[in-house]
Protein backbone atom coordinates (compact mmCIF):
# COMPACT_ATOMS: atom_id res chain seq x y z
CA UNK A 1 0.00 0.00 0.00
CA UNK A 2 1.32 3.57 -0.82
CA UNK A 3 1.97 6.03 1.84
CA UNK A 4 -0.19 9.11 2.07
CA UNK A 5 2.86 11.11 1.50
CA UNK A 6 3.32 9.53 -1.58
CA UNK A 7 -0.08 10.46 -2.69
CA UNK A 8 0.29 14.14 -4.26
CA UNK A 9 -3.09 14.65 -4.36
CA UNK A 10 -3.84 13.34 -0.51
CA UNK A 11 -0.90 15.58 0.59
CA UNK A 12 -2.32 18.49 -0.95
CA UNK A 13 -5.63 18.26 -0.20
CA UNK A 14 -5.01 17.62 3.59
CA UNK A 15 -3.13 20.80 3.93
CA UNK A 16 -5.71 22.81 2.63
CA UNK A 17 -7.80 20.95 5.31
CA UNK A 18 -5.10 22.77 7.71
CA UNK A 19 -6.00 26.09 6.27
CA UNK A 20 -9.87 25.67 6.81
CA UNK A 21 -12.99 23.77 6.39
CA UNK A 22 -14.18 26.67 3.64
CA UNK A 23 -12.20 24.88 1.03
CA UNK A 24 -12.64 20.72 2.13
CA UNK A 25 -15.60 20.46 -0.13
CA UNK A 26 -13.81 21.41 -3.34
CA UNK A 27 -10.89 19.51 -2.72
CA UNK A 28 -12.73 16.36 -1.91
CA UNK A 29 -14.45 16.96 -5.80
CA UNK A 30 -10.83 17.31 -7.30
CA UNK A 31 -9.54 14.03 -5.58
CA UNK A 32 -12.94 12.20 -6.69
CA UNK A 33 -12.99 13.41 -10.40
CA UNK A 34 -9.32 13.44 -10.98
CA UNK A 35 -7.90 10.23 -9.26
CA UNK A 36 -9.96 7.63 -8.21
CA UNK A 37 -8.31 5.94 -5.20
CA UNK A 38 -9.05 2.15 -3.49
CA UNK A 39 -11.85 1.74 -1.22
CA UNK A 40 -9.64 1.79 1.78
CA UNK A 41 -7.51 5.04 0.91
CA UNK A 42 -10.71 6.81 -0.54
CA UNK A 43 -11.60 10.00 2.16
CA UNK A 44 -15.21 10.57 2.52
CA UNK A 45 -17.47 13.26 3.22
CA UNK A 46 -20.55 12.11 6.32
CA UNK A 47 -22.84 15.39 6.31
CA UNK A 48 -24.64 15.82 9.63
CA UNK A 49 -26.06 19.19 9.33
CA UNK A 50 -26.41 21.47 6.79
CA UNK A 51 -23.39 24.10 7.65
CA UNK A 52 -21.10 21.25 8.86
CA UNK A 53 -19.06 19.16 7.46
CA UNK A 54 -17.38 16.08 9.75
CA UNK A 55 -13.89 14.31 7.71
CA UNK A 56 -13.09 10.31 8.23
CA UNK A 57 -9.79 9.78 7.12
CA UNK A 58 -7.43 7.04 8.06
CA UNK A 59 -5.60 7.63 11.56
CA UNK A 60 -7.91 10.93 11.26
CA UNK A 61 -10.06 11.70 14.27
CA UNK A 62 -12.85 14.54 14.21
CA UNK A 63 -14.17 16.32 16.71
CA UNK A 64 -17.40 16.06 17.96
CA UNK A 65 -19.72 18.80 16.48
CA UNK A 66 -22.29 21.11 18.81
CA UNK A 67 -25.73 19.47 19.60
CA UNK A 68 -24.54 15.82 18.17
CA UNK A 69 -26.16 13.01 19.83
CA UNK A 70 -23.80 12.22 22.69
CA UNK A 71 -22.63 8.96 23.42
CA UNK A 72 -24.76 6.30 25.67
CA UNK A 73 -24.29 6.98 29.35
CA UNK A 74 -25.89 5.25 32.25
CA UNK A 75 -27.63 7.31 34.49
CA UNK A 76 -28.08 6.56 38.37
CA UNK A 77 -31.45 4.95 39.29
CA UNK A 78 -34.43 7.70 40.54
CA UNK A 79 -36.85 6.64 43.39
CA UNK A 80 -40.30 7.64 41.62
CA UNK A 81 -43.78 7.59 42.92
CA UNK A 82 -46.06 3.72 42.70
CA UNK A 83 -47.91 4.31 39.43
CA UNK A 84 -46.51 7.64 38.29
CA UNK A 85 -46.02 7.88 34.25
CA UNK A 86 -42.00 7.56 35.51
CA UNK A 87 -42.55 4.41 37.13
CA UNK A 88 -45.35 2.99 35.49
CA UNK A 89 -42.91 3.32 31.78
CA UNK A 90 -40.12 2.44 33.40
CA UNK A 91 -37.88 5.60 32.86
CA UNK A 92 -35.43 3.84 35.39
CA UNK A 93 -34.59 1.81 32.08
CA UNK A 94 -34.42 4.27 29.68
CA UNK A 95 -31.48 5.61 27.29
CA UNK A 96 -30.10 8.87 27.98
CA UNK A 97 -32.20 11.25 25.96
CA UNK A 98 -30.07 12.52 23.53
CA UNK A 99 -29.07 9.03 22.76
CA UNK A 100 -32.11 8.54 21.32
CA UNK A 101 -34.54 11.70 21.21
CA UNK A 102 -33.73 14.64 18.83
CA UNK A 103 -35.08 18.08 17.95
CA UNK A 104 -36.01 17.74 14.95
CA UNK A 105 -40.03 15.94 13.68
CA UNK A 106 -38.16 13.36 11.41
CA UNK A 107 -36.90 11.34 14.25
CA UNK A 108 -40.30 12.39 16.59
CA UNK A 109 -39.19 10.53 19.43
CA UNK A 110 -39.55 7.26 18.26
CA UNK A 111 -38.48 5.56 22.10
CA UNK A 112 -41.64 6.95 23.12
CA UNK A 113 -43.84 5.47 20.63
CA UNK A 114 -42.38 2.32 21.04
CA UNK A 115 -43.15 2.52 25.08
CA UNK A 116 -46.27 3.26 24.40
CA UNK A 117 -47.38 1.00 22.02
CA UNK A 118 -45.90 -2.06 24.15
CA UNK A 119 -46.15 -0.83 27.33
CA UNK A 120 -50.25 -0.75 28.55
CA UNK A 121 -49.16 -0.14 32.21
CA UNK A 122 -47.42 3.01 30.78
CA UNK A 123 -50.04 3.84 28.37
CA UNK A 124 -52.95 4.03 31.52
CA UNK A 125 -50.38 5.89 34.13
CA UNK A 126 -49.94 8.56 31.01
CA UNK A 127 -53.46 9.10 30.10
CA UNK A 128 -54.29 9.60 33.52
CA UNK A 129 -51.92 11.93 33.75
CA UNK A 130 -52.62 14.35 30.37
CA UNK A 131 -56.50 14.18 30.98
CA UNK A 132 -55.99 16.27 34.27
CA UNK A 133 -53.56 18.50 32.35
CA UNK A 134 -55.00 21.95 31.29
CA UNK A 135 -54.02 22.59 27.57
CA UNK A 136 -53.06 26.37 28.19
CA UNK A 137 -51.02 25.60 30.95
CA UNK A 138 -49.22 22.19 29.12
CA UNK A 139 -46.23 24.06 28.99
CA UNK A 140 -43.51 26.66 30.25
CA UNK A 141 -43.63 29.58 30.30
CA UNK A 142 -47.13 30.24 31.34
CA UNK A 143 -46.94 31.35 34.86
CA UNK A 144 -48.98 34.51 34.35
CA UNK A 145 -51.80 32.54 33.10
CA UNK A 146 -55.71 33.32 34.97
CA UNK A 147 -55.89 29.42 35.05
CA UNK A 148 -52.93 29.35 37.09
CA UNK A 149 -54.42 30.98 40.05
CA UNK A 150 -58.15 30.05 39.78
CA UNK A 151 -60.05 26.94 40.62
CA UNK A 152 -63.12 26.18 38.53
CA UNK A 153 -65.92 23.86 39.14
CA UNK A 154 -66.17 22.46 35.92
CA UNK A 155 -61.93 22.88 34.97
CA UNK A 156 -60.65 22.81 31.51
CA UNK A 157 -58.81 19.81 31.01
CA UNK A 158 -57.66 17.35 28.08
CA UNK A 159 -59.85 14.57 29.52
CA UNK A 160 -63.07 17.09 29.29
CA UNK A 161 -61.87 17.22 25.46
CA UNK A 162 -61.46 14.16 24.59
CA UNK A 163 -64.37 12.93 26.29
CA UNK A 164 -67.14 13.24 23.49
CA UNK A 165 -65.64 14.68 20.26
CA UNK A 166 -68.44 13.75 18.24
CA UNK A 167 -71.14 14.62 20.52
CA UNK A 168 -69.29 17.81 21.20
CA UNK A 169 -69.84 18.47 17.54
CA UNK A 170 -73.21 17.58 17.47
CA UNK A 171 -73.70 20.19 20.15
CA UNK A 172 -72.05 22.93 18.33
CA UNK A 173 -73.76 22.62 14.95
CA UNK A 174 -77.11 22.78 16.97
CA UNK A 175 -76.06 25.72 19.32
CA UNK A 176 -74.84 27.72 15.52
CA UNK A 177 -77.94 26.78 13.85
CA UNK A 178 -79.78 28.82 16.23
CA UNK A 179 -79.40 32.70 15.62
CA UNK A 180 -79.91 33.70 19.18
CA UNK A 181 -76.51 31.83 19.84
CA UNK A 182 -74.59 33.88 17.08
CA UNK A 183 -74.12 36.68 19.25
CA UNK A 184 -72.78 40.02 17.23
CA UNK A 185 -69.36 40.88 17.51
CA UNK A 186 -68.40 41.74 21.20
CA UNK A 187 -71.53 41.07 22.66
CA UNK A 188 -72.20 38.90 25.39
CA UNK A 189 -75.28 36.95 27.20
CA UNK A 190 -73.57 34.73 29.86
CA UNK A 191 -78.02 33.20 30.26
CA UNK A 192 -77.25 30.92 26.88
CA UNK A 193 -74.20 29.03 28.87
CA UNK A 194 -76.29 26.03 28.40
CA UNK A 195 -78.86 26.80 25.56
CA UNK A 196 -76.08 27.28 23.42
CA UNK A 197 -73.47 24.80 24.92
CA UNK A 198 -70.84 26.62 25.56
CA UNK A 199 -69.07 24.23 27.27
CA UNK A 200 -68.60 21.87 23.95
CA UNK A 201 -68.16 25.39 21.95
CA UNK A 202 -65.05 25.85 23.61
CA UNK A 203 -64.03 21.91 23.54
CA UNK A 204 -64.46 22.20 19.94
CA UNK A 205 -62.22 24.74 19.12
CA UNK A 206 -59.49 23.28 21.56
CA UNK A 207 -59.64 19.58 19.91
CA UNK A 208 -59.78 21.10 16.59
CA UNK A 209 -56.25 23.64 17.76
CA UNK A 210 -54.67 20.92 18.87
CA UNK A 211 -55.37 17.52 16.57
CA UNK A 212 -56.44 18.95 13.27
CA UNK A 213 -53.47 22.33 13.44
CA UNK A 214 -51.21 20.03 14.97
CA UNK A 215 -51.57 22.11 18.34
CA UNK A 216 -49.50 19.39 20.66
CA UNK A 217 -46.44 20.25 17.97
CA UNK A 218 -46.50 23.66 19.00
CA UNK A 219 -45.91 24.06 22.48
CA UNK A 220 -42.95 25.45 24.40
CA UNK A 221 -41.21 22.77 25.48
CA UNK A 222 -37.95 22.36 28.33
CA UNK A 223 -35.08 21.64 26.60
CA UNK A 224 -31.45 20.84 28.48
CA UNK A 225 -28.70 20.88 26.00
CA UNK A 226 -26.09 18.50 26.04
CA UNK A 227 -22.95 20.72 26.58
CA UNK A 228 -25.34 22.02 29.66
CA UNK A 229 -24.90 18.44 31.49
CA UNK A 230 -29.09 17.49 32.56
CA UNK A 231 -29.57 16.07 35.22
CA UNK A 232 -31.19 12.52 35.61
CA UNK A 233 -34.20 14.63 36.97
CA UNK A 234 -34.21 16.72 33.75
CA UNK A 235 -33.45 14.32 31.33
CA UNK A 236 -36.26 11.80 32.79
CA UNK A 237 -38.47 15.33 32.59
CA UNK A 238 -37.45 15.58 28.26
CA UNK A 239 -38.57 11.84 28.51
CA UNK A 240 -41.75 12.89 29.70
CA UNK A 241 -42.87 16.04 27.62
CA UNK A 242 -42.30 13.44 24.68
CA UNK A 243 -43.96 10.73 25.91
CA UNK A 244 -47.15 13.03 26.28
CA UNK A 245 -46.99 14.88 23.31
CA UNK A 246 -46.94 11.68 21.49
CA UNK A 247 -50.21 10.13 23.66
CA UNK A 248 -51.75 13.40 22.59
CA UNK A 249 -50.87 12.87 18.77
CA UNK A 250 -51.92 9.03 19.12
CA UNK A 251 -54.98 10.33 20.41
CA UNK A 252 -55.94 12.68 17.91
CA UNK A 253 -54.92 10.28 15.54
CA UNK A 254 -58.17 8.04 16.60
CA UNK A 255 -60.32 10.88 15.69
CA UNK A 256 -62.34 10.74 12.18
CA UNK A 257 -61.43 13.65 10.09
CA UNK A 258 -65.00 14.50 10.08
CA UNK A 259 -64.72 16.40 13.23
CA UNK A 260 -62.24 18.97 11.20
CA UNK A 261 -63.74 22.09 11.19
CA UNK A 262 -62.90 23.40 7.42
CA UNK A 263 -64.62 24.47 4.69
CA UNK A 264 -64.21 21.07 2.91
CA UNK A 265 -65.44 18.67 5.84
CA UNK A 266 -67.81 21.35 7.69
CA UNK A 267 -68.35 24.05 5.15
CA UNK A 268 -71.94 25.66 6.47
CA UNK A 269 -70.72 24.80 9.88
CA UNK A 270 -66.97 27.07 8.89
CA UNK A 271 -69.10 29.92 6.85
CA UNK A 272 -71.27 30.37 10.85
CA UNK A 273 -67.91 30.17 12.82
CA UNK A 274 -66.15 32.61 10.02
CA UNK A 275 -69.06 35.15 10.33
CA UNK A 276 -68.24 35.73 13.67
CA UNK A 277 -65.67 37.90 13.05
CA UNK A 278 -65.83 41.44 12.16
CA UNK A 279 -62.32 42.07 11.02
CA UNK A 280 -61.09 42.69 8.25
CA UNK A 281 -60.29 39.85 5.56
CA UNK A 282 -57.08 37.70 6.06
CA UNK A 283 -54.48 37.94 7.22
CA UNK A 284 -56.30 39.72 10.13
CA UNK A 285 -58.96 37.86 10.66
CA UNK A 286 -59.16 35.54 13.81
CA UNK A 287 -58.54 31.56 12.87
CA UNK A 288 -62.02 29.46 13.61
CA UNK A 289 -60.76 28.12 16.74
CA UNK A 290 -60.18 31.51 18.34
CA UNK A 291 -63.46 32.92 16.75
CA UNK A 292 -64.81 29.60 18.83
CA UNK A 293 -63.28 29.99 21.55
CA UNK A 294 -64.12 33.55 22.51
CA UNK A 295 -67.66 33.10 21.63
CA UNK A 296 -68.01 30.22 24.31
CA UNK A 297 -66.78 33.34 27.00
CA UNK A 298 -69.05 35.63 25.32
CA UNK A 299 -71.71 32.46 26.18
CA UNK A 300 -70.78 32.13 29.88
CA UNK A 301 -68.43 29.64 29.77
CA UNK A 302 -65.75 30.38 32.74
CA UNK A 303 -62.79 28.27 31.34
CA UNK A 304 -63.25 29.92 28.23
CA UNK A 305 -63.29 33.47 29.87
CA UNK A 306 -59.96 32.73 30.97
CA UNK A 307 -58.21 31.87 27.67
CA UNK A 308 -55.58 34.32 26.08
CA UNK A 309 -53.20 33.23 23.54
CA UNK A 310 -51.21 36.00 21.38
CA UNK A 311 -49.99 32.95 19.53
CA UNK A 312 -53.44 32.64 17.89
CA UNK A 313 -55.30 35.87 18.42
CA UNK A 314 -58.00 34.61 21.15
CA UNK A 315 -58.67 36.74 24.31
CA UNK A 316 -61.57 35.35 25.58
CA UNK A 317 -61.03 36.62 28.80
CA UNK A 318 -61.78 39.61 27.99
CA UNK A 319 -65.88 38.60 27.44
CA UNK A 320 -66.03 35.88 30.90
CA UNK A 321 -67.62 36.76 33.87
CA UNK A 322 -64.19 37.54 35.35
CA UNK A 323 -63.31 40.13 32.74
CA UNK A 324 -63.21 43.26 35.49
CA UNK A 325 -60.76 41.42 37.04
CA UNK A 326 -58.35 40.24 34.90
CA UNK A 327 -58.22 43.46 32.61
CA UNK A 328 -57.69 45.77 35.82
CA UNK A 329 -53.91 47.09 36.23
CA UNK A 330 -54.29 45.31 39.40
CA UNK A 331 -54.48 41.49 38.17
CA UNK A 332 -51.86 42.70 35.99
CA UNK A 333 -49.38 43.69 38.04
CA UNK A 334 -49.92 40.94 40.49
CA UNK A 335 -49.78 38.05 38.09
CA UNK A 336 -46.86 39.80 35.28
CA UNK A 337 -43.85 40.35 38.08
CA UNK A 338 -42.81 38.36 40.29
CA UNK A 339 -41.46 40.94 42.48
CA UNK A 340 -40.10 40.62 46.13
CA UNK A 341 -41.85 40.64 49.06
CA UNK A 342 -42.94 44.43 49.74
CA UNK A 343 -45.42 46.23 52.13
CA UNK A 344 -46.76 47.95 49.24
CA UNK A 345 -46.93 44.76 46.82
CA UNK A 346 -48.77 42.75 49.53
CA UNK A 347 -51.32 45.36 50.55
CA UNK A 348 -52.31 45.85 46.88
CA UNK A 349 -52.91 42.10 46.40
CA UNK A 350 -54.49 40.92 49.32
CA UNK A 351 -57.03 44.30 48.23
CA UNK A 352 -57.43 42.77 45.40
CA UNK A 353 -57.91 39.42 46.39
CA UNK A 354 -60.18 40.42 48.87
CA UNK A 355 -62.66 42.23 46.36
CA UNK A 356 -62.35 39.39 44.02
CA UNK A 357 -63.21 36.67 46.86
CA UNK A 358 -66.20 38.38 47.97
CA UNK A 359 -69.75 36.47 47.57
CA UNK A 360 -71.87 37.26 44.65
CA UNK A 361 -75.71 37.04 44.16
CA UNK A 362 -74.80 34.99 41.46
CA UNK A 363 -72.50 31.63 42.86
CA UNK A 364 -71.23 31.40 39.53
CA UNK A 365 -69.62 35.15 39.38
CA UNK A 366 -67.90 33.65 42.30
CA UNK A 367 -63.61 33.94 41.86
CA UNK A 368 -62.06 30.88 43.92
CA UNK A 369 -58.24 31.92 44.12
CA UNK A 370 -55.62 29.15 44.55
CA UNK A 371 -53.88 29.62 47.34
CA UNK A 372 -51.00 27.64 47.05
CA UNK A 373 -50.39 29.23 43.70
CA UNK A 374 -50.65 32.30 45.22
CA UNK A 375 -48.47 31.57 47.67
CA UNK A 376 -45.89 29.99 45.34
CA UNK A 377 -46.06 32.90 43.24
CA UNK A 378 -45.63 35.95 46.35
CA UNK A 379 -43.07 34.09 48.31
CA UNK A 380 -40.96 31.30 46.10
CA UNK A 381 -37.88 32.80 44.89
CA UNK A 382 -36.87 33.28 42.31
CA UNK A 383 -38.21 36.55 41.57
CA UNK A 384 -38.66 37.86 38.40
CA UNK A 385 -39.25 41.71 37.39
CA UNK A 386 -38.13 41.78 33.73
CA UNK A 387 -36.57 44.95 32.25
CA UNK A 388 -37.66 46.89 35.60
CA UNK A 389 -34.86 47.00 37.67
CA UNK A 390 -32.14 47.19 34.68
CA UNK A 391 -35.12 50.34 33.62
CA UNK A 392 -35.15 51.74 37.11
CA UNK A 393 -31.37 51.55 37.63
CA UNK A 394 -30.52 53.32 34.29
CA UNK A 395 -33.13 55.87 35.13
CA UNK A 396 -31.67 56.46 38.97
CA UNK A 397 -28.23 56.62 37.32
CA UNK A 398 -29.37 59.51 34.99
CA UNK A 399 -30.87 61.77 37.90
CA UNK A 400 -27.35 60.77 39.50
CA UNK A 401 -25.72 62.04 36.51
CA UNK A 402 -28.17 65.28 35.70
CA UNK A 403 -28.58 66.19 39.73
CA UNK A 404 -30.58 69.20 38.50
CA UNK A 405 -33.33 67.12 38.36
CA UNK A 406 -33.27 65.60 42.11
CA UNK A 407 -31.12 66.55 45.26
CA UNK A 408 -28.28 63.96 45.26
CA UNK A 409 -29.11 62.76 48.75
CA UNK A 410 -32.39 61.92 47.64
CA UNK A 411 -30.75 59.88 44.45
CA UNK A 412 -28.84 57.73 46.94
CA UNK A 413 -31.10 56.92 49.35
CA UNK A 414 -33.79 55.67 46.19
CA UNK A 415 -30.74 53.60 44.72
CA UNK A 416 -30.08 52.30 47.69
CA UNK A 417 -33.58 51.09 48.22
CA UNK A 418 -34.52 49.79 45.29
CA UNK A 419 -30.96 47.59 45.00
CA UNK A 420 -31.83 46.28 48.65
CA UNK A 421 -34.87 45.53 47.68
CA UNK A 422 -33.78 43.08 44.96
CA UNK A 423 -30.25 41.75 46.54
CA UNK A 424 -31.48 41.63 49.87
CA UNK A 425 -35.23 40.42 49.38
CA UNK A 426 -37.46 40.41 52.87
CA UNK A 427 -39.14 37.28 53.52
CA UNK A 428 -42.93 37.12 53.39
CA UNK A 429 -43.13 36.78 57.12
CA UNK A 430 -41.47 39.61 57.36
CA UNK A 431 -43.84 41.34 55.16
CA UNK A 432 -46.89 39.91 56.94
CA UNK A 433 -45.31 41.33 60.33
CA UNK A 434 -45.06 44.89 58.98
CA UNK A 435 -48.47 45.03 57.88
CA UNK A 436 -49.74 43.69 60.77
CA UNK A 437 -47.75 46.45 62.99
CA UNK A 438 -49.63 48.98 61.33
CA UNK A 439 -52.68 47.61 62.89
CA UNK A 440 -54.42 47.36 59.29
CA UNK A 441 -58.06 46.78 60.36
CA UNK A 442 -60.01 46.56 56.85
CA UNK A 443 -61.99 42.92 57.84
CA UNK A 444 -61.67 41.26 54.29
CA UNK A 445 -58.01 42.12 53.88
CA UNK A 446 -56.86 40.99 57.31
CA UNK A 447 -59.15 37.55 56.27
CA UNK A 448 -57.09 36.96 52.75
CA UNK A 449 -53.91 37.90 54.56
CA UNK A 450 -54.38 35.06 57.23
CA UNK A 451 -55.71 32.11 54.66
CA UNK A 452 -52.04 33.62 53.00
CA UNK A 453 -49.93 33.01 55.95
CA UNK A 454 -51.77 29.63 56.56
CA UNK A 455 -51.26 28.23 53.42
CA UNK A 456 -47.47 29.53 52.87
CA UNK A 457 -46.21 27.99 56.27
CA UNK A 458 -47.61 24.59 54.98
CA UNK A 459 -45.91 25.15 51.57
CA UNK A 460 -42.78 26.12 53.61
CA UNK A 461 -42.21 29.31 51.81
CA UNK A 462 -43.17 31.80 54.81
CA UNK A 463 -39.64 32.51 56.20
Amino acid sequence: MRRLNQIPHLRWWLWMGGVGLVFVSAAVLVLVNQNKPRADESPSVVEHEPSAIVLSLPQVVSEPLVHTVQEETPLPALDFPPGSVEEACGFNEFPTFWVVGEVSESNDYKHSIEVLESNEACRAALEAHINGINPYLWSKGVNHFPFVFVVLDEPLTFGRIFADPNGDLIRVQDALSNPECLLPEDETNWELEETCHADAVLNYALLNRFCFDEGYRNQNWTLYWPEDNPTPEQDRFMWKQSLERQWVRMQCETLSSTLELTSEQNPILYELVMSLDPSDPEPWSKGSSALLIELAARLGDNAAGLTYSSSYGEDGSQYGRFSWLLKSDQWWEFTSDKDPPSVDRFIQVFRMLALASARRPDPRDEFQFDWKMVAQHLCAQPYYYGDKKSTHEAYLQYLEQNPANEPAEIIAEELVAFREKYDNPKSCKEVVHEIRQREFTIAPVLTALDKFEQVALELDVYD
